[in-house]
């Protein structure tokens, strides 16, 4: 078993005209585009289950699909037309070379979601459809930051420098700089026993693309956990599930331990296109639980 840790860098054309006005004067096809991110590096790191390195790759892929990088896109990874057009290969080499790192049994790892649903999406638009090696997924980002006992999810730069990770800024966002620096995080935080219980089995139906019409979106609470986090039993919901702001939620009461507990969701289609449900528990202090019933009996939105 061996884990193989991504990243990804992409080019889009999201605040080009700051750049170029008339860009879509002058590439009017591109007002309308199938594919937001089209990828533009991959680089991997595969470790095994004792965290020694095996193998890394690093790929450049020549852009098919939009014809100029967006200069901020060059600012931030320093990927320009030149690199691509002299180091890039074509995504079906990239992704075969990718793939070529999997033996049965590895697990795909990325610091969030993101980036493994941006390669299914490309390879499907591609029409790239050898995807069978890839079945078991980590989201390391959520592993660290339930590790790290932060409520909110770490960014890979603040999860560097808590574990005093030493870092040169100017490696950063480059695909294989990143992986490695991923890795590394990994690597201090790791228990062979733990970690299992992050695994998803099948990355096809793990919730991974956001939701961008939350509005329309219809909560099924029967297939909510709504687990105390302090003891597990199921929790007594007190208002009705609604939008508020970013998520859905409600609070209630556990009917074991007493605890006040603010119910969070969060929906993210899966790659399967379905809607999938994250929740997230916490304890209320009084206060804080009176509080969150008065924004909730305020908010416009029932679920």
């Amino acid at each position: 078993m061996g884990y193989i840790i991504i990243d990804l860098e992409f080019n889009n054309l999201k605040n080009i005209t700051n750049y170029q006005k008339d860009f879509f004067e002058k590439y009017g096809e591109f007002d309308s585009v199938s594919l937001e991110n089209e990828i533009i590096e991959i680089g991997a790191v595969k470790v095994d289950k004792y965290m020694k390195p095996i193998k890394e790759i690093r790929e450049y892929i020549k852009p098919k699909i939009f014809p100029v990088i967006n200069p901020i896109v060059t600012e931030i990874t320093k990927i320009d037309m030149d690199i691509l057009n002299e180091k890039g290969v074509s995504f079906e080499d990239a992704i075969s070379k990718l793939k070529d790192m999997f033996e049965d049994g590895d697990v795909l790892c990325s610091w969030a979601k993101d980036d493994v649903a941006e390669l299914i999406i490309n390879a499907h638009h591609y029409n790239y459809n050898d995807l069978r090696w890839l079945n078991e997924y980590l989201d390391i980002q959520e592993y660290v930051t339930k590790i790290l006992a932060h409520k909110k999810a770490l960014g890979l730069k603040s999860a560097l420098d808590e574990l005093k990770i030493k870092v040169d800024d100017t490696k950063l966002h480059d695909a294989l700089n990143d992986a490695k620096y991923t890795v590394e995080v990994f690597r201090r935080v790791y228990n062979s026993r733990v970690v299992k219980n992050y695994i998803v089995k099948d990355i096809y139906n793990m919730p991974a693309m956001q939701v961008s019409d939350l509005e329309s979106i219809e909560i099924e609470e029967e297939k909510l956990m709504l687990k105390c986090p302090k003891c597990g039993k199921k929790i007594d919901l007190q208002t009705p599930i609604k939008l508020l702001n970013w998520r859905f939620a409600a609070v209630g009461t556990c009917p074991k331990c007493k605890s006040n507990v603010l119910c969070e969701v969060l929906v993210k289609k899966t790659l399967q296109g379905e809607n999938g449900y994250n929740e997230v528990n916490s304890i209320l202090k009084d206060e804080a639980y009176l509080n969150y019933i008065y924004k909730l009996e305020n908010s416009e939105k029932k679920r």
